[in-house]
């Protein structure tokens, strides 16, 4: 294969993608191109994995100075050191394995496909054929299902396979390029079904409450919302319920930023180790954590001011008594209520009962970041959208934490 008859076909490529006019195509025309990008796709997949075999065996990677083969193909493919490591695994499989060779050099799989093939394969080579004709048919979920079966099949000591999953669980977190927190988990089996069947009474309440009011969110956005309440729910290291703050937070922010409720160029507000937060989130956070405000000059840290105070426990018994329900008018949701401050801490509001009021996690939200204002007093409470949101908040709201969390 020569490099140059490559590169023209890139080439190529380059020039029909930046010609092509979608509206031009005929739905007909529009399928067909998807289905050959889909074939050039799994193609440059394959070509991509077998050259990369090459560079980690020559040690080619090594004159760019990364640590390994895995962190030089991340780079250069932009994608994540543990797609690269799977990328490798395969590739070094493939030798090994002929007719996925074959399969995959055809254009007939998937990059995905292919690494489950393989990581199944390796481990009863008896089933190889089985596993390519299950990717023909099965699609991808089916495929993954029938893997993972020959896999355990294949190893007949199950304390031996249990113990190996347990050596190798692991939580990791990490933010994405727009801000949002991710987790991946790895976790024995019995592990991940109690923490399922955990979230489950959480997820029943949050959508029961979310269909009272309306609102229809996929099952996942439900899900994640119920990892948190039932963080937050959790007891104290004691075992006995909250009555101090949740956490101890360090929020790296300017201290004009925090008065002003928002960043001007050159200002920071961040969470450490999680990334940039809004100065609305920093501002909520500080009514229940011990917030560390770090003001800094530069690289030099000039103060600390610690911005937070928790609610004394006789008042948030009498606001849990005053405020049974969402104290927004028309809201009567009872679970996973969050405590505001209605007039903001950082604006001179106190921590006090006259001051306080316990609102759902949704109208919480809105109230936070997106302008909505509550209005009057226990008994006659008001709520006031803001103009630009006159006819209801927009479809892609964040619904994200203020405060104080359930109580």
């Amino acid at each position: 294969m020569r490099v140059s008859a490559l590169e023209a076909t890139i080439a190529t490529l380059e020039g029909a993608v930046r010609d092509l006019e979608p509206a031009t195509l005929s739905g007909d025309a529009a399928r067909q191109v998807v289905e050959l990008a889909a074939r050039g796709e799994r193609l440059f997949g394959a070509l991509k994995s077998l050259a990369a075999r090459r560079v980690s065996e020559s040690n080619a990677w090594r004159v760019q100075g990364e640590r390994t083969a895995a962190h030089w193909l991340a780079r250069n493919t932009g994608t994540s050191v543990g797609q690269a490591v799977t990328t490798l695994e395969t590739a070094a499989r493939l030798h090994e394995l002929p007719a996925l060779d074959a399969a995959y050099r055809a254009g007939t799989l998937s990059p995905t496909q292919a690494n489950e093939i393989a990581s199944a394969a390796a481990a009863d080579p008896a089933a190889e054929r089985e596993l390519l004709d299950a990717a023909a048919k099965d699609g991808a979920a089916g495929l993954r299902e029938r893997c993972r079966r020959v896999k355990a099949a294949a190893t007949s000591d199950d304390a031996a396979r249990h113990e190996a999953i347990r050596r190798t669980r692991s939580l990791r977190h990490w933010t994405d390029p727009d801000g949002a927190f991710r987790i991946d988990g790895r976790l024995l089996p019995e592990d991940g079904a109690e923490i399922l069947a955990g979230l489950e009474p959480f997820r029943a309440r949050i959508f029961g409450a979310a269909r009272a009011a309306g609102r229809r969110e996929p099952y996942a956005a439900y899900l994640a919302d119920a990892l948190v309440a039932m963080a937050r729910a959790a007891p104290t290291g004691s075992g006995t319920a909250r009555s101090l703050p949740r956490a101890s937070v360090h929020v790296r922010v300017d201290h004009t930023a925090f008065r002003r409720g928002h960043v001007e160029p050159g200002e920071t507000c961040e969470i450490a180790g999680i990334g940039p937060i809004p100065v609305a989130s920093a501002r909520a956070l500080a009514a229940d954590a011990v917030i560390s405000a770090i003001v800094c000059d530069g690289v030099d840290v000039k103060a600390v001011a610690h911005l937070g105070r928790s609610i004394p426990a006789h008042v948030r018994t009498a606001l849990i008594a005053r405020d049974l329900v969402c104290v927004v008018p028309g809201c009567h949701t009872r679970d996973g209520l969050e405590i505001d401050h209605i007039v903001a801490f950082a604006d001179g509001g106190v921590t006090g009962l006259s001051n306080l009021c316990r609102m759902c996690r949704w109208h919480h939200s809105l109230k936070t970041h997106q302008g909505y204002r509550l209005t009057g007093g226990p008994g006659d409470w008001g709520w006031e959208p803001p103009e630009t949101h006159a006819h209801g908040p927009p479809d892609d709201i964040t619904d994200t934490r203020e405060s104080l969390g359930p109580i």
